[in-house]
């Protein structure tokens, strides 16, 4: 038999390995070591750039590690500017989270990460920044204002969003983490207490954190775009995205290009009455982008005058040279009015609301809609912030004295109880309207809000803009103050673009609209998984609400860089809301059969959009039992910037501000974990002791190899380790 040396200790360390793995039941030693969080439970900064600038967050490539320190006061940042046991990760009280706190963490050179927790419960419930918070700057969309380098720009002694912190547009080489779950946070303070007690003096080990955000984004949107564009087959890596989703529009009127008599038809000058809410929000932290105030209350309140309007237009003849109602849902407003600068771009190049090929005779035999220009629009009316959280009245901002619109909405709102007062600062607030305003300055224009000179809700872009701040609860129903105030609000916008399109005074009532605001209220910032989004979806099992994990939150309402499912959804809502059921021709009573007919529908033109919704009472609480086809002039339109269209991009100057040039970083990973960090002095003994052990074998094996004819004597001849042996 013949026996291999080097096998025994393989055999042997086999052995010991099975008797490990049964005695610590096969764990692995780091889950015993570190407590990892649910990626789906931290919510990180992240990092964007521009043409000249990089803002937002990100860690080391391999996370950063600091030992986890409660701050409770702007006070004890002092305490962190002691080395011994740096760097610090600190977790910190949400009601001094401010610009001034970072600004002194960020001084000591000493923290490594910050965890701001939530304020829905537990030991910070209610402590939101005292007098109020915002992300954002004092004055938004500064750099592309209407009224910049003249008297009426925004200033410190000026600013519409006073508590803003600008912390939205800073960059910090560090990630900041917000954690929503009230749980892992007070685990983490807890931990804090117990390990890293600063009163009676820290020593180790220490309760430790690594947060790992690392952003592969660097520099500015011009040179990371150029790197992402850059031909490597071997390696391609994409390094950001071009902020990008739709922007959404409703005609109340079909409008077809093509006439039965064969002739064209395009839009008369100052024909369109254009009605605009803003779609996104704006927060530092990924997936929070939840605004209750803006834009969720101008959303809903124009959702549900659309309704209202379509009902009542189908009834009644345009006046006064007025041919068309246009409902415009605007995205990417809170990054220098990015879905704005897109419009009037694509209205000025002849390509709203969409840009096609009539060449082909037979690919719109159906009919085609006419372009719109700036030209076209008579009068433009934006719905800002809303809420009756501080007051009910409405104010009214106007530019190039809209004297006949005012007079409406003043005369509407005393028949329904609500409000009105004329704002007595002369420039209208950061807004859509300002885009327009630059390249048509004559336009008529309203923004409504509920502030006069500034922001009346205190927590403007932040996490803390929810439904609960505001006291929403949809159990309350559509007689809660909030609703009922909205409710108003949105009649009298419906009656004021009634009468301004055909000179008729429409009878409506705040009652037709109140149960379907507190629904929608629910669905944008309660919860998606509701009642109005079923009716508002497909009936195909396999896409959103019947397919995939059950959704207990609202969608983030951030623009993003690919169409989010708070656009799709909203498009689908307005769809249900303005749309007609139309006939289809088969007989079929399969689901799936009805939707190819109806789909089929928009095939050769692009005046109507048809689309199969679930709508309502075809849905019983478990399944779809129905659905219908749906006539409707709902469209979209891209709302990336200007800068990243083709003819464009190629030779524009990124530092000129011409366009917004907004990119959002590619990353890897988002992680969280936490241990007890043991004495960095005793790990180094310990690699030090490794480092000698290594080498002493080294040279223990070199010489017992040199020595072993003298060590391992043998009669039959030479002998060397791991030579065989003979049995």
């Amino acid at each position: 038999m013949t026996l291999t040396l080097p096998l025994l200790p393989a055999l042997s360390s086999l052995l010991l390995l099975l008797l490990y793995c049964l005695s610590v039941s096969c764990s692995r030693l780091k889950e015993q070591i570190y407590q990892d969080l649910n990626p789906k439970q931290i919510k990180s900064c992240f990092r964007r750039l521009n043409g000249t600038t990089t803002i937002g967050c990100t860690s080391e490539r391999g996370g950063n590690v600091g030992v986890l320190l409660y701050v409770d006061t702007i006070a004890e940042i002092k305490t962190l500017e002691d080395p011994t046991f740096a760097p610090y990760v600190v977790l910190v009280n949400p009601e001094i989270y401010s610009d001034a706190l970072l600004t002194g963490l960020e001084a000591t050179g000493h923290v490594t990460g910050v965890i701001l927790p939530s304020v829905t419960g537990g030991r910070w419930a209610g402590k939101v920044p005292q007098p109020g918070y915002s992300d954002d700057s004092i004055c938004p969309n500064s750099g592309t204002s209407l009224y910049k380098n003249t008297s009426e720009q925004c200033t410190q002694g000026s600013a519409w969003n006073t508590p803003g912190s600008g912390l939205m547009w800073r960059s910090f080489n560090f990630p900041i983490f917000y954690l929503p779950d009230t749980t892992t946070t007070e685990d983490l303070y807890t931990c804090s207490l117990t390990h890293n007690n600063l009163t009676s003096g820290l020593s180790w080990p220490l309760c430790s954190v690594q947060l790992s955000s690392n952003m592969h984004a660097a520099s500015d949107s011009q040179t990371c775009m150029r790197r992402s564009n850059l031909l490597n087959n071997l390696t391609p890596q994409q390094f950001c995205d071009p902020l990008s989703d739709s922007n959404l529009h409703y005609f109340v009127s079909a409008r077809n290009r093509t006439q039965e008599s064969g002739d064209t038809r395009e839009s008369s000058p100052a024909s369109v009455i254009l009605v605009s809410a803003r779609l996104d929000a704006l927060t530092m932290f990924d997936q929070t982008e939840v605004g209750f105030d803006s834009p969720t209350t101008g959303l809903v309140v124009l959702l549900a005058a659309a309704k209202l309007v379509s009902e009542k237009m189908s009834s009644l003849t345009y006046r006064d040279g007025v041919e068309n109602i246009m409902f415009l849902l605007i995205n990417g407003e809170a990054f220098d009015n990015t879905g704005s600068s897109r419009l009037v771009f694509d209205m000025e190049r002849g390509e709203f609301p969409h840009s096609l090929d009539l060449s082909g005779t037979n690919d719109f035999a159906n009919g085609t809609q006419p372009t719109l220009n700036l030209t076209n629009i008579r009068t433009m009316i934006e719905l800002g912030q809303l809420s009756n959280y501080s007051s009910s009245t409405l104010f009214l901002h106007t530019e190039n004295n809209p004297t006949g619109v005012v007079g409406q909405i003043e005369k509407f709102s005393r028949q329904n109880n609500l409000t009105i007062k004329k704002a007595t600062r002369t420039a209208i607030p950061p807004s859509s309207a300002q885009t327009f305003l630059s390249t048509s300055p004559s336009l008529h224009t309203v923004f409504l809000s509920n502030y006069d000179t500034s922001y009346t809700t205190p927590v403007y872009h932040s996490v803390y803009d929810t439904a609960q701040y505001h006291n929403y609860n949809h159990t309350q129903g559509p007689d809660q103050p909030l609703v009922a105030h909205l409710a108003k609000v949105a009649v009298v916008l419906a009656q004021t673009v009634i009468s301004l399109a055909s000179e008729q005074e429409a009878d409506l009532s705040p009652d037709q609209v109140s149960t379907l605001i507190n629904e929608l209220l629910q669905c944008y910032t309660v919860s998606a998984n509701c009642s109005m989004f079923h009716e508002a979806s497909s009936p195909n099992p396999e896409s959103f609400p019947w397919a995939g994990k059950t959704v207990s939150t609202p969608f983030p309402q951030y623009v993003g860089v690919n169409p989010s499912p708070h656009t799709l959804q909203t498009r689908k809502v307005l769809q249900l809301l303005t749309g007609e059921k139309t006939p289809l021709d088969q007989n079929s009573t399969d689901l799936s059969d009805q939707q190819t007919a109806c789909l089929t529908k928009n095939s050769q033109q692009s005046v109507y959009s048809y689309t199969f919704l679930v709508g309502p009472g075809c849905y019983n609480g478990s399944h779809v039992t129905c659905a219908s086809c749906y006539q409707t002039t709902v469209g979209q339109s891209e709302a990336s910037s200007p800068a990243f269209t083709a003819g464009v991009m190629e030779s524009y100057d990124w530092t000129s501000g011409q366009y917004p040039t907004w990119t959002e970083s590619i990353w890897k990973e988002i992680s969280f974990r936490s241990f007890l960090q043991g004495d960095p002095a005793h790990d180094q003994l310990v690699f030090g002791v490794g480092v000698a052990v290594f080498l002493v074998s080294m040279v223990s094996v070199w010489w017992v190899e040199k020595n072993a004819v003298l060590i391992f004597p043998h009669s039959g001849g030479d002998y060397r380790l791991g030579g065989n042996l003979d049995t």
